[in-house]
């Protein structure tokens, strides 16, 4: 793809040349190969991402599945007085080092507990940018649902076959990624999170199943 006419072409040829370098160049062929599963699967991307983040918003306001997750802290007024002033950031408690995991004192720390984190914001909740942003998040899982599934099924893959791929995907997306903190941290509502992944996974499918390239 050698650029040595470009002092020598007149500028409209220049252009011309330009506007069609993609097609000449084997490197930008290539690219534009990778990158059409965005052009071909834009639809289901963006669906997917809008009627899954509609799906969120009805599991964890409208259903009871998730008003176990958090409770009121007993005595809520004394506990905010101790810990106001505190820097945003995450906290745990007893805190020890490696070398503080063989300490006799601060083993029976641990027993007597209580143990845990302690997460402070650095603000009130942002509901609206939260929202944006978790849009945003099922917009990329959609791109990667689009990817994997453009390079593993045929253009006019039936349903069901779209459906299989694209669910699995989407399941990896949304059920794998939080497990290990949940094991770590002992967070509250893995069957609930778990049930969210699944929902989530089966709406991806369907609606790439239905809107896929046939």
């Amino acid at each position: 793809c050698s650029a040595a006419w470009l002092g020598v072409q007149p500028f409209a040829q220049v252009l011309h040349r330009l506007a069609s370098l993609r097609w000449v160049c084997p490197v930008f062929r290539q690219r534009e190969r990778e990158m059409e599963f965005l052009t071909q699967h834009w639809a289901p991307i963006l669906a997917s991402a809008f009627i899954v983040w509609v799906a969120s918003a009805i599991l964890h306001m409208a259903l009871p599945i998730h008003k176990g997750d958090f409770v009121q802290l007993p005595d809520e007024a004394k506990v905010l007085a101790a810990i106001e002033g505190l820097k945003p950031g995450q906290y745990m408690f007893p805190w020890g080092t490696m070398e503080d995991m063989k300490n006799p004192e601060y083993i029976e720390k641990q027993k007597k507990g209580p143990v845990g984190t302690l997460s402070i914001w650095p603000g009130s909740v942002n509901m609206g940018q939260n929202l944006m942003l978790t849009l945003l998040f099922y917009i990329v899982v959609g791109v990667f649902v689009a990817y994997l599934s453009a390079h593993s099924l045929p253009a006019g893959a039936p349903y069901l076959k779209v459906f299989q791929i694209t669910g699995t995907a989407a399941f990896m997306a949304h059920g794998m990624g939080w497990i290990p903190r949940v094991i770590w941290f002992r967070d509250k509502g893995f069957f609930g999170y778990l049930f969210d992944s699944v929902v989530f996974a089966l709406l991806t499918g369907g609606t790439f199943g239905w809107l896929w390239n046939r």
